[in-house]
């Protein structure tokens, strides 16, 4: 197989409606031929949206990612409810009377969930409770009790609200859509589903999508289709030999493929996407942390790293650095892994190497 990615980094997909999460990177791995991918956030299949595709070893940060914020474009309809808390369930439930309830009082409901909040998630979930989870209970119409969960919802913004014809088969569903900020773990579908109880006529969530997570935007997202139209164009491409023969001559077929995959499916190598601040540490220190040791430095090390942690009481145990160390060959600063403050002593700073570490 052909090594279209020998470093670690990540992939921003743009997952479409109808594809499991496992599906789409399972996919996304035999168009591109990587070795190792994983995913850092599940989307049910009738989410769309932003997926992080880690390769490799980045796959080692899929905990840390997995905790970033996220965003969300939602649709929802008023006047029903499914057993799913989404249009791809059965309904249970229908609102009789007619929907009298005033755009600002919709608005003001949908903004009041905005606020740190406690969630219990729906049945139709891969949490498991005793090894089991939770949909795999629900297809077999068992409900158990859920523990809460805390989420905040730290924005809701663009609410648009589209009211039906009065002499439309479903006069009824008014539709309801907003973009939302959220904690890691928080479900839309439960969201939507509150908001439907507080208004009193039911709601049910008919389309997701996710738009960010933290600063990664689905703006900078590749979807299989494109990938996988992209890469085949460059394998008769390849075949055909129709680029600049000079180009061709400097490097092996293969490695000109790999090259360009990489630029098509944007792959971003994993120093350039971690939000931690760097070091530099000298090679003897950087031995000594690949081979497992503390190494010791102190406060005025971390003085020039950002104005936002130039004081002492910012800098905490269990903080994260990015590590350069200094090439003796080439004399260039390279990206070395990342280290962890595993204590804070008076003025000395005690670092040992993270589960990342070339």
């Amino acid at each position: 197989m052909e090594k279209n990615f020998t470093k670690d980094g990540l992939i921003l997909l743009n997952k479409s409606r109808g594809i499991s999460s496992f599906g789409a990177i399972s996919h996304l791995k035999r168009v591109i031929k990587a070795k190792k991918v994983g995913h850092a956030g599940t989307l049910d299949p009738m989410a769309e949206g932003l997926m992080i595709v880690m390769i490799n070893d980045a796959t080692k940060f899929s905990g840390d990612l997995m905790k970033k914020d996220k965003e969300y474009y939602v649709e929802m309809e008023l006047g029903y409810k499914t057993d799913t808390y989404d249009s791809e369930g059965t309904i249970i439930e229908k609102y009789e009377s007619e929907i009298n309830i005033s755009n600002s009082k919709i608005i003001k409901t949908i903004n009041s969930f905005k606020r740190k909040m406690k969630q219990v998630p729906p049945m139709y979930s891969a949490i498991k409770v005793k090894g089991q989870k939770l949909c795999d209970l629900a297809r077999k119409g068992i409900e158990v009790e859920r523990a809460e969960r805390n989420v905040n919802i730290s924005e809701i913004r663009e609410i648009k609200i589209i009211r039906p014809d009065k002499n439309s088969e479903n006069s009824q569903n008014i539709k309801i859509s907003f973009y939302t900020k959220v904690s890691s773990g928080t479900y839309i579908r439960s969201l939507v589903y509150d908001i439907g109880e507080e208004l009193g006529v039911f709601a049910t969530m008919t389309r997701l999508v996710r738009t960010k997570i933290g600063r990664l935007d689905i703006e900078d997202a590749i979807t299989l289709e494109k990938a996988e139209a992209e890469i085949g164009k460059l394998k008769k491409l390849v075949e055909a030999k129709r680029e600049n023969e000079s180009f061709w001559t400097t490097k092996s077929d293969a490695a000109i493929r790999a090259e360009k995959i990489r630029e098509i499916v944007c792959f971003v190598e994993i120093e350039y996407i971690l939000d931690y601040y760097g070091i530099n540490v000298s090679n003897e220190k950087y031995g000594r942390l690949k081979n497992g040791m503390t190494v010791i430095d102190t406060f005025k090390k971390f003085e020039n790293i950002s104005k936002k942690i130039n004081k002492r009481e910012n800098i905490r145990e269990n903080q994260k650095f990015k590590i350069y160390v200094r090439n003796r060959d080439t004399n260039k600063r390279e990206f070395r892994g990342i280290v962890k403050i595993t204590s804070i002593r008076g003025d000395r700073i005690y670092l040992k190497r993270d589960k990342y570490f070339l």
